[in-house]
């Protein structure tokens, strides 16, 4: 399991409310393209059904959190041919190509570093592995951005389930070479100066072993190495195997110490059980 890093917060200074984006990164729900590993062991159609029920969850939970949603969809071409489109408060933007640093870091590159002046935004982009996401948590990490340039939500597997970045801090590329920022620490210790807009892209979208338990620690390590302050949420597990969707149905039908568990979640829990006994599909 991923340890947050030990790194200290410090303060950021903005002179507006910054933008707040949301994006849901996902793919289409096209049988045998997505959640293959659960499609291995209850069928590609469930799995498929399954992918779209989260989707649905999410847009309707998360759908006026922020100032932009949007939902970052591929294959773009095959949003058309579902009979499924999420609530009008999303934008469906196409991924792109490329490996999945390259997805993420255009959208990051088109919704961060696109304001040239104040007020400046703040992204989080997640995927559909953790469909219990909620408001609570997505405020949670815009409270780190008060503190933070990098808000990451660390998965069991070592991946990350959230990523978010501030745009507070940068201006433009012409800031590279300004003043570093002052540490809130006891320590004082250097800091390398502010990095531009290009040097935070391909230091956290380059050179990162994706699919790999050490998706977390290398972003974190990246972040660190050109002076950015690195906010943590707490693990949670993707819903990528059979074990992994039996886990979550307990977790919201065995609540721990009787805490009460959202409606939506209980209808969640209660179609997942359907589309896992349809003996029609």
């Amino acid at each position: 399991m991923p340890k947050p890093p030990s790194t200290p917060l410090r303060s950021l200074e903005t002179s507006a409310p910054n933008i707040r984006k949301l994006g849901v990164m996902a793919k289409v729900a096209i049988e045998g393209k997505v959640k293959t590993r659960l499609g291995d062991t209850i069928g590609f159609d469930k799995s498929a059904q399954i992918h779209q029920r989260f989707l649905d969850h999410l847009f309707g939970r998360l759908q006026d959190w922020g100032d932009e949603r949007h939902w970052v969809a591929s294959p773009i071409e095959s949003v058309s041919r579902t009979t499924f489109t999420p609530p009008s408060q999303w934008r469906i933007i196409d991924q792109g190509g490329g490996n999945l640093g390259d997805r993420m870091r255009r959208w990051f590159t088109d919704h961060v570093f696109d304001r040239p002046a104040l007020p400046r935004t703040n992204a989080v982009l997640i995927g559909a592995d953790c469909p219990l996401l909620s408001h609570a948590d997505l405020d949670k990490a815009a409270r780190l951005f008060r503190e933070c340039d990098l808000v990451l939500g660390p998965a069991a597997d070592g991946g990350y389930y959230l990523i978010g970045l501030s745009g507070s801090f940068q201006s433009s590329d012409s800031t590279a070479n300004s003043e570093p920022h002052q540490r809130t620490t006891e320590s004082d210790c250097p800091r390398p100066g502010i990095p531009s807009p290009q040097q935070i892209l391909d230091t956290l979208w380059n050179d990162i072993p994706w699919s790999t338990d050490e998706v977390f620690d290398r972003t974190v390590a990246a972040a660190e190495s050109i002076g950015m302050r690195v906010g943590t949420l707490p693990v949670r597990s993707d819903v990528d195997t059979e074990e992994d969707l039996t886990a979550l149905l307990h977790q919201i039908e065995h609540p721990v110490d009787n805490e009460e568990v959202p409606s939506d979640d209980i209808e969640l829990a209660r179609d997942l059980r359907r589309i896992l006994s349809d003996q029609t599909t």
